[in-house]
């Protein structure tokens, strides 16, 4: 049976995370010999200051360099942390149009990709999440664009 983190301060669970991105993302990544039994995760949970833990140690939110898009919902969050997209970069391109990565990377300028293993916070690809913002954006955008011709309409 397969066991599941829990994070040790709020309860919820967790993500693995390889050591690679931990000592990336801390600000003082020595400190992470303390907890050095190699099983590193990684709290999702937005409400909670816990930002990496493992057995022995764990770290807060604020410890970490940048900040967590998982946690962080402002425009100032990085989405995509090889090239530095920030979120609010990511909404500008939606409003400008854009409606895929690779329009986003262009109209951003922001186009490296590749470290997603030591740079993202959660040690992974962050082509998914980029996806996945930008499609909220849309959606949002569909949203507010029906809102308003409903509105429009009412008023006729």
């Amino acid at each position: 049976m397969k066991t599941i983190p829990i994070c040790p301060d709020c309860g919820q669970p967790a993500l693995k995370v390889n050591e690679k991105a931990v000592s990336h993302n801390l600000k003082k990544p020595k400190k992470i010999k303390e907890g050095n039994d190699k099983k590193w995760y990684a709290c999702i949970n937005p409400g909670c200051e816990c930002s990496y833990f493992t057995a022995a140690a764990s770290f807060k939110i604020s410890d970490i360099t940048i900040p967590l898009f998982y946690k962080d919902n402002s425009d100032d969050a990085v989405i995509c942390y090889c090239a530095g997209l920030k979120r609010g970069e990511i909404r500008k391109a939606v409003k400008a149009g854009c409606s895929s990565a690779g329009e986003v990377r262009k109209f951003t300028k922001k186009t490296g990709s590749g470290n997603c293993e030591k740079k993202n916070p959660l040690g992974k690809c962050c082509k998914p999440v980029l996806a996945r913002t930008i499609k909220e954006m849309l959606d949002s955008k569909k949203r507010v664009s029906v809102s308003a011709s409903l509105e429009e309409k009412e008023r006729e």
